[in-house]
């Protein structure tokens, strides 16, 4: 008699355990949503290229666009020159700044920024993780003394 009831109760608790589980599964499947991104939207902007040809600075850091979209950086802080600097191309579209840069060791990386003002004198960028870049036109005179 002792053993069937100890079966009974086996019985009984290992229902309510898969009935639990079965509840915990469905209800939690009520709430955990796969994560839903919206596209990218791009703004309706549209910056003139041909003004980001030349030299630009921001304190030690150099850029040097080129009209056939390939440019060079470098740090003056580092002791490097333009010869020596990093080689990438650009691409710039709606408000989206796109440097490819050319690794020496041979691939390419990408890099995306959000243009917010692009002048005669003046370049800002920013890129997702807040980074906030202003660059000032130098003219070649400026870059040599």
């Amino acid at each position: 008699m002792k053993k069937k009831i100890l079966i009974i109760i086996a019985i009984i608790i290992a229902a309510g355990i898969c009935a639990a589980t079965i509840i915990l599964i469905v209800n939690n499947s009520k709430y955990v949503k796969p994560e839903h991104i919206e596209p990218e939207v791009f703004e309706d902007i549209e910056f003139d290229s041909d003004l980001l040809i030349g030299l630009w600075n921001e304190n030690s850091v150099y850029y040097r666009y080129n009209d056939d979209g390939s440019a060079v950086t470098w740090d003056v802080a580092d002791d490097v020159t333009e010869n020596d600097g990093t080689r990438l191309n650009w691409e710039l579209r709606h408000n989206i700044f796109i440097h490819y840069y050319i690794m020496e060791i041979g691939g390419v990386v990408p890099k995306m920024y959000n243009m917010k003002q692009l002048e005669l004198d003046i370049l800002e960028y920013n890129d997702d993780y807040g980074v906030s870049h202003t660059f000032k036109r130098v003219e070649e005179f400026d870059l040599i003394n």
